[in-house]
């Protein structure tokens, strides 16, 4: 597969590097990057000459490791040899060697700072969108997101005994109306998840619902809030085990609920939800997703989305609005039940695994520079049904259980 973008760096300069191949592949570049795009028993050097002949541009992530590294040397020589055009991404104020110097003497450096600001990588961007256009080779936003294969999991999990022990009572339903309902269809993370959930002592979480107490067929679990008025024109009960969304055709959906319960980053593990529609809902059906949310009063916003939406069902990560990441995305079957878990590997590095299914889907960690306005927001648990018009067909969606772990 054809790439736009080759990015070439120093091992030790890995977490500056991925995040730049997370920027730039948020706004539709497809990038080819070590160790993530060589495969499993794949001769190294061999991968690393593809990738290269395969690009059209190489970002180069240059730096005093770089400067002194023998790999680099030998990537820029094959990216000349391919008339790859190369970027220079300076992170560090350092002059280059003699012979990186030969290959990089006339081309245009971009300064950055290490790490690079969200302002940087937009510039780098925007560079390369134009190195792209003025070759005639426009770069190939319909791969970006393929997946490396398809995901067709979905099995019925084990209905469990309800647990719900509340953090920190904050309403969720005004924050969410403002971020979801903005959210398009594309959804993103990565992707851990679990063949068969196994129920934890109560202990184990801040939250779980598991929607089969039978006080609340027909209503509401309690603590559960729906976006006012946002969903009268859908019936959403508890039934039969599940929170169920019964949308009619020719709405525009834009439901959306969840536990009244707020946390701090730093005491989430993991939180772990099961989503379907029936058998009887179409394939093409309207957007389905739950998130991790974390808004405060001046309109600042961290969401992780992770949803079915037919073959581009996955994860998304949005700053202020603004989509910065997508999973690989997996195929959804209606009728089938999908375990979707988002964890929080690191708070402090704001640093996040997704998986389907016990699968990974993808993994993203912030810019180090964006984390102190992120990191202590208020975060809430909640989701829904959402569509951009009224040209829908009836469906029946699904939420089997939904589970914050406690870290």
């Amino acid at each position: 597969m054809a790439h736009d973008v080759f990015i070439s760096y120093s091992h030790k300069d890995q977490t500056v590097a991925d995040g730049i191949c997370a920027g730039l592949e948020a706004k539709g570049l497809r990038c080819w990057i070590a160790p993530r795009d060589i495969g499993p028993g794949e001769d190294w050097p061999t991968a690393i000459a593809t990738g290269i002949a395969a690009s059209n541009v190489m970002v180069l992530v240059f730096s005093q490791n770089s400067n002194i590294s023998e790999e680099v040397s030998r990537e820029l020589y094959l990216a000349a040899n391919a008339k790859v055009t190369i970027i220079p991404f300076v992170i560090e104020n350092v002059k280059p060697e003699a012979g990186k110097a030969y290959y990089l003497g006339r081309t245009h450096w971009l300064d950055a700072m290490n790490p690079p600001t969200v302002k940087q990588i937009g510039q780098l961007i925007d560079r390369v969108h134009s190195v792209l256009e003025a070759s005639g080779s426009p770069s190939s936003v319909a791969h970006v997101f393929s997946p490396s294969r398809l995901i067709e999991f979905g099995q019925r999990v084990h209905r469990r005994k309800p647990w719900a022990i509340p953090a920190v009572l904050i309403l969720l339903a005004a924050l969410i109306m403002s971020g979801i309902t903005f959210i398009p269809k594309i959804w993103a993370a990565y992707a851990v998840g679990l063949s068969s959930p196994v129920l934890k002592d109560a202990s184990f979480y801040l939250h779980r619902e598991d929607f089969n107490d039978k006080d609340f067929e027909g209503g509401l679990p309690p603590d559960w809030d729906l976006a006012s008025d946002w969903c009268d024109n859908m019936k959403v009960v508890q039934e039969d085990g599940f929170m169920t969304f019964q949308a009619p055709a020719n709405i525009k959906p834009g439901c959306n609920m969840g536990p009244g319960f707020g946390y701090m980053l730093n005491q989430v593990k993991a939180v772990e939800f099961v989503l379907g529609v029936t058998s009887e809902t179409p394939v093409n059906h309207s957007s389905y997703a739950f998130m991790l949310a974390g808004t405060d009063n001046a309109q600042k916003s961290f969401f992780i989305i992770c949803g079915l939406n037919s073959n581009m069902s996955g994860c998304n990560v949005k700053i202020d609005q603004q989509d910065v990441y997508s999973s690989n995305f997996f195929v959804e079957s209606p009728g089938n039940l999908y375990t979707i878990r988002i964890e929080v590997l690191d708070p402090d590095l704001m640093s996040f695994r997704f998986l389907v299914d016990g699968e990974m889907i993808g993994e993203y960690t912030m810019l180090s520079t964006d984390v102190p306005v992120y990191k202590d927001l208020m975060y809430h648990v909640g989701g829904g049904v959402v569509g951009p018009n009224d040209r829908t067909r009836a469906g029946v969606y699904l939420l089997d259980y939904l589970a914050v772990e406690q870290r």
